[in-house]
């Protein structure tokens, strides 16, 4: 496999327009940066800092597809890239393409991590989004399946109107009333017959065996608590548990720290505690400093995978509808 190019060395001039363009930024004007820094990057193409820096640019600007391309040209530099996998991300996002999204934001944030880089909390609230977001497609999709299978069910008899679930309209209908719909034959339809034996002579299908292929009435509840179960996991009714939230943001934990007295927070939020409030555990009053606090990756992975099998409850981290990366 080929290997690429390595990143260009900067040259004095180059350094130049890179040091006009973070000018240009600093004054909120994006466009002339842009100018900068693309002056910069033909002088240097492989310049991994102005290429980054181009991209913040055309983020500022809501431009999309020029981030998407400056991300994609600096990942061939430096596939790690907190910021390139970020910004690619957001681009995705606002694209609609939420898994492409969620890959690349989810490698930023790991990097992010390994890294100690401050923008963790940010960039796991726009993985937030996009999980989130494609939630909402997957369970309109998972939704529209099981009304669709629970209208057939209705139809042959085997649901109740009052037995299914309030998004169904309408009682089911009847193709015959005098057919008994407690009883159904799934084996032969209406007007079909078995081949006969070698003579010709047809057999009828014996009690015994034609009674295991009918619906009883235990059957039925079986059938309506799948269509029932089937819809559980998109259910929004129930809030997260309470051993998954912290007790300081009442928000399901992204990146737990455990106190030595063995309680456990947001780390972004205690250290805001100890900052601005003491040097004391915020539940035992414990003395406390910032080295005390452990990574609690056992509660991380735990509230984590409740998140991933429940990521309608991503709606109460992020505001799905916000301006991506708090741009606005």
């Amino acid at each position: 496999r080929a290997v690429a190019p390595a990143m260009s060395t900067p040259t004095p001039a180059a350094e130049q327009l890179k040091a006009l363009g973070n000018a240009m930024y600093a004054r909120g004007k994006f466009g002339a940066a842009v100018d900068a820094y693309t002056d910069a990057v033909l002088l240097c193409p492989r310049w991994l800092p102005v290429i980054l820096n181009r991209a913040l640019c055309h983020r500022k600007k809501t431009n999309w597809p020029l981030v998407k391309a400056d991300c994609l040209k600096a990942l061939d530099i430096d596939k790690e890239s907190i910021k390139g996998n970020y910004m690619l991300g957001l681009s995705l996002i606002a694209e609609k393409d939420y898994r492409g999204a969620v890959r690349r934001l989810q490698k930023a944030l790991e990097n992010a991590r390994s890294n100690g880089a401050s923008i963790q909390d940010e960039i796991w609230r726009e993985l937030a989004r996009g999980k989130y977001l494609q939630w909402e497609i997957d369970a309109a999709r998972r939704a529209a399946r099981v009304s669709s299978v629970e209208a057939k069910l209705g139809a042959m008899g085997l649901l109740l109107a009052s037995d299914t679930n309030s998004t169904c309209t309408g009682n089911y209908p009847h193709t015959n009333q005098h057919q008994n719909h407690d009883v159904i034959d799934l084996v032969r339809g209406d007007g079909m017959e078995l081949d006969g034996d070698e003579n010709g002579d047809e057999n009828e299908t014996s009690a015994p065996e034609k009674n295991k292929n009918e619906f009883t009435s235990d059957d039925k509840q079986t059938l309506r608590s799948m269509v029932a179960a089937a819809r559980v996991a998109d259910s929004t009714e129930n809030d997260p548990p309470d051993c998954f939230c912290c007790v300081l943001t009442f928000e399901v934990f992204r990146d737990p720290v455990v106190t030595r007295s063995g309680n456990s927070f947001e780390r972004s939020a205690v250290e805001e505690h100890l900052r601005k409030v003491g040097n004391w555990d915020p539940i035992s009053r414990e003395p406390m400093t910032q080295k005390d606090l452990i990574p609690n990756v056992g509660l991380r992975n735990a509230a984590h995978a409740w998140l991933n099998e429940h990521a309608w409850a991503y709606a109460d981290i992020v505001k799905p509808d916000a301006p991506l990366g708090g741009e606005d």
